[in-house]
């Protein structure tokens, strides 16, 4: 069953929360997807990450979200980024991760379809993903959600050294 969330914009009032977070699920997250910068786990650099994120040149180009209980603990995160004018119309990236702690709950799931809801609702037309060959649970996610394959040759990027191939999925919205 999945538990009760809402889909809220992040603030830079959230750095501390969310390095918490981070902190708390880095070991579980690395497993899967490249580590991230060190200042990700130190509330005051991160601060200052998510003010450039938020209110730097750039923060048009992108909508971040926090997956929170009803009680406002962080239990993951949903990203649009890279929006641009696309072939297909204004299109984003999609990037989500919720903790250990909420896996295999459906939280994922219903929290890309509530994003799905509020990129619609900020004018984006498609949404794109990379994903893992390999990570059945977060393919299932996308389908669920509508994503399909797009046919495109997979990027490779690197996980603890070793060749990592992700697949392209979108969705028009």
């Amino acid at each position: 069953m999945t538990p009760p969330f809402r889909l809220v914009p992040l603030a830079v009032e959230d750095a501390e929360a969310l390095a918490a977070f981070e902190v708390a699920n880095r070991d579980w997250f690395e497993r899967e997807v490249p580590p991230r910068p060190a200042a990700y786990f130190d509330a005051d650099a991160l601060r200052e990450i998510l003010r450039e994120m938020l209110e730097g040149p750039e923060a048009e180009r992108a909508r971040f979200f926090l997956v929170r209980a009803m009680d406002g603990t962080i239990m993951g995160r949903v990203n649009l980024t890279g929006i641009t004018d696309g072939p297909r119309g204004r299109e984003a990236e999609v990037g989500y991760r919720v903790g250990p702690a909420h896996a295999r709950q459906g939280l994922a799931r219903a929290a890309l379809g509530v994003a799905i809801h509020m990129a619609r609702e900020i004018g984006l037309d498609r949404l794109k993903a990379k994903v893992p060959e390999y990570h059945v649970a977060s393919i299932r996610v996308l389908e669920a959600n509508g994503f399909m394959p797009t046919g495109e040759a997979p990027v490779m990027a690197e996980l603890h050294g070793a060749p990592l191939s992700l697949s392209h999925y979108a969705r028009d919205l």
